[in-house]
């Protein structure tokens, strides 16, 4: 301990600047420098400067402790503590115009600051209180005329008083410090000497009736060494302490006679070593300023049990998991004493009892013996199969403490902890289940913090195990909200291996009824936001992670509408590769299903089916558009059609072509031209005759002129020769004097005919105003039309026809 207390003096003089001085010397700041860090690190704003003043002294006086039981009288780095004490201990005195400090149990009170424990978020003063207690020190005051050297005495009659236990009693209790300092000629510093306080009539009376009572015990002049009290003991005065408790309440309306006959009656009827033991404690724990008597002999009461159980536990006489037992069995204890049944006995138990008999009052009595245990003793115990019996509010604290610590070797320590209370969850105790699976709900945020990556799959692994063999229903809830609250960190960190493991294991359970929150618990981790967040993440412009397709796979209906929603937004075309990477991923499941959507009335869900098979199977799409065309709109035939004819589709091209002049005919008539258009790229022979029949102008359906014109480039594309007479017929038959067809169709025959019988006036043509070839070289479909360059620019404007 003392050199856990010099370390960080190195990481100090780092930082300070280098002097030359001998490397055999100790600079004499540096343990001053040391406690001034360690204090500022306090903030301001939850304690004035003058506790802050005060922190610093005892942490200085702490350190001088140490440095006196470490190094010998004239070592410089004792003498550095000296210094650094004394003027750390005279500043808070010239402060508050003198310092006393109150030893309590798990902790220090300076009435000059207040009645509550000083600040101590690591655990110092704690340290400190037990320090003192073990050389017998309950209280000690400094007044602003005590000097160094009386710091010095101190600081020695410490050291040597903590062998004092060991020896045989002296005979004068209490009075061992003062006679020391008083042979020493220490005036600046008491200890153990009550200071004047107002302290309550009724509680004065008590005392002197404690001392007349148990003042001369036989026990205080025994030549023998000092004894513990057993439990016999505690017991008989715990009993006469809650004895004592009625008749000093107001509310029973006594009079000072019969309180005064009860308090004798109770004394008397009480051992003397009962009340000797009881005088003690309150000689220990005093009244504070103005404290009331029901206050004070329930903090009175509290404090006994709490040194009775340290004692008993730091001995072995007692295991942890017999702590809880032992605070319910005394509490009963106090309950039963204080009983009332003399005059005025509306009120059947006294104030002191109803406290006791509160449950609320005697765990958080628990949580509190467990926070102000020693270090090592808790250490001992969170390393222990025991660890369940730690009270979750003490277990958070130590492991709250040793994450924020920084360091490597405390956050892998608070991780032991957090596995080996993980571990007994299946302890044979339902009510030790119970107590560790609600506990590792409430762990949960330093769960999270203490494992920053990844998780370890023990922990859920481990609460699954115990979920499915778990009959208490309460206990199985607790499991489940743990392990989702798991999934839900595994999501959020994208640890989707893990997160896949947890569904896993929850699948493979039974699935009778008994198991159903199994299976309820699997469908709330991919619910919602989770859900939201996996298909976010898969769409994510990086590598597709191979447990995403696996997750998403589990609800492909799901899938699709969230897909369907998102090809809504402005950025959906852009997120149309990322769905077909994962949709190719996924396979035949959600295909299957995207395929059945084309059938389906809703027009939203059949677009984002067409967009989604065109880019990840387009043979799909075929054979929906085989079926469905007759149904669709003319918009959703226009967006298959010019989905399944783009570029990237090409090597479809073939089988597109021969749908296309399949379900010609079903067609709308706006959609034909393009589908058309893409018969002649693909040059589909099969739709020859078909084709014809439309530039005849013959078909049942398609008798448009500028249908018939596409039917006549295709065939020109196609370099058709069969069409060769057809095409002459339409380019030259006259009725009359007139053309029998329209001048924009006679052209378009001529220009097919002109390319497939490859005249050299075409090849004039396409040479003086640029060949398609050369105007369309950076496109994959060519342009049917020449584009001819003017001089000048066109002007065109349009004029609101005439009505009638």
């Amino acid at each position: 301990m003392v050199s856990r207390a010099i370390l960080p003096l190195q990481e100090v003089k780092r930082g300070a600047p280098s002097s030359s001085t001998s490397p055999n010397t100790t600079p004499r700041t540096s343990l001053r420098q040391l406690a001034n860090v360690v204090v500022s690190q306090v903030p301001i704003g939850a304690t004035d400067r003058n506790a802050v003043e005060v922190l610093r002294a005892l942490r200085n006086l702490h350190l001088l402790m140490r440095s006196e039981r470490l190094y010998e009288k004239d070592h410089p780095r004792r003498l550095d503590s000296l210094d650094g004490a004394y003027d750390a201990i005279r500043n808070a005195t010239e402060i508050l115009g003198g310092l006393e400090i109150r030893v309590e149990r798990g902790g220090l009170v300076a009435p000059g600051i207040g009645d509550t424990h000083l600040p101590d978020a690591r655990g110092e003063m704690q340290a400190l209180a037990i320090d003192l207690q073990r050389a017998g020190i309950h209280a000690i005051a400094f007044s602003k005329k005590f000097h160094v050297g009386e710091l010095d005495t101190l600081a020695r009659l410490v050291k040597a008083s903590l062998l004092k236990s060991e020896e045989p009693a002296n005979g004068k209790g209490n009075a061992w410090w003062p006679a020391r300092l008083l042979e020493n000629r220490v005036e600046g510093i008491s200890v153990n000497t009550q200071t004047e306080r107002r302290v309550d009539t009724v509680l004065a009376s008590l005392i002197a009736a404690l001392v007349a009572y148990g003042g001369h015990s036989p026990r205080e002049k025994a030549d023998a060494p000092i004894r513990v009290p057993d439990f016999d003991d505690l017991v008989a005065g715990l009993r006469l302490l809650a004895r004592l408790t009625p008749p000093l309440e107001s509310a029973r309306g006594l009079s000072p006679e019969e309180a005064a006959r009860a308090l004798h009656s109770a004394m008397e009827e009480a051992s003397r070593d009962s009340v000797c033991m009881l005088l003690s404690s309150v000689s220990q724990y005093g009244p504070r300023e103005g404290e009331r008597p029901q206050p004070y002999l329930l903090r009175l009461s509290e404090n006994i049990i709490f040194e009775f159980l340290t004692a008993e536990f730091s001995s072995g006489s007692i295991t942890a998991s017999s702590v809880r037992p032992m605070f319910y069995r005394m509490s009963d204890v106090v309950v039963e004493a204080g009983g009332y049944s003399g005059p005025h006995s509306s009120q059947h138990l006294s104030s002191l009892a109803v406290s006791w008999a509160s449950d609320t009052h005697r765990e958080q009595l628990i949580d509190r013996f467990w926070l102000e245990l020693s270090p090592r003793e808790k250490s001992a115990v969170l390393r222990s199969p025991d660890v369940w019996c730690v009270p979750v509010a003490a277990l958070r604290h130590t492991l709250g403490q040793l994450a924020d610590a920084g360091a490597d070797a405390p956050r892998r320590e608070a991780r032991n902890i957090v596995l080996n209370y993980a571990r007994r969850i299946d302890h044979a105790d339902a009510s030790a289940r119970r107590s560790v699976a609600a506990g590792l709900n409430e762990l949960s945020s330093i769960i999270e913090s203490l494992w920053p990556n990844q998780l370890p799959e023990d922990l859920s692994r481990g609460a699954m195990k115990a979920m499915d063999v778990e009959k208490a229903p309460e206990t199985a809830a607790l499991l489940a909200a743990f392990v989702e609250s798991l999934g839900r960190i595994a999501v959020s960190r994208a640890d989707y291996s893990g997160f896949e493991s947890i569904l896993t294991g929850l699948e493979r359970g039974p699935q009778d009824k008994e198991h159903g929150h199994m299976a309820a618990l699997a469908n709330r981790l991919v619910a919602q936001d989770r859900w939201l967040l996996l298909v976010d993440a898969a769409l994510a412009n990086r590598a597709l992670d191979p447990v995403l397709p696996r997750l998403l796979q589990r609800d492909p209906e799901r899938l699709l509408d969230r897909m369907t929603l998102l090809l809504t937004e402005p950025r959906g075309p852009e997120m149309v590769p990322a769905m077909a990477r994962l949709l190719r991923t996924i396979g035949v499941p959600v295909l299957n299903l995207l395929e059945t959507r084309l059938y389906e009335a809703r027009r939203q869900r059949v677009t984002a089916a067409i967009k989604l098979l065109a880019a990840t199977d387009p043979e799909r799409l075929l054979r929906g558009v085989a079926r469905a065309m007759a149904s669709w709109e003319w918009n959703l035939q226009d967006l298959a059609v010019s989905e399944l004819s783009r570029p990237s589709n090409s090597a479809s091209a073939v089988s597109t072509a021969f749908v296309f002049s399949a379900i010609l005919a079903a067609a709308h008539p706006m959609v034909v031209p393009m589908m058309i258009d893409q018969l002649g790229l693909a040059q589909e022979t099969t739709a020859v005759p078909q084709l014809m029949e439309i530039a005849a102008g013959e078909h049942e359906v398609l008798r448009d002129q500028f249908v018939r014109i596409k039917a006549i480039e295709a065939l020109g594309r196609m370099r058709c020769s069969e069409a060769a007479e057809l095409l002459r017929t339409l380019a030259e038959s006259r009725e009359g004097l007139t053309y029998a067809e329209p001048a924009g169709l006679r052209a378009a025959a001529e220009d097919a005919l002109a390319v497939i019988e490859n005249r050299p006036s075409f090849k004039q043509a396409m040479a003086a105003f640029g060949a398609p070839g050369q105007s369309s070289s950076s496109y994959v479909t060519p342009r049917r039309y020449v584009r001819v360059p003017l001089d000048s620019p066109l002007r065109a404007h349009i004029d609101n026809p005439p009505r009638n």
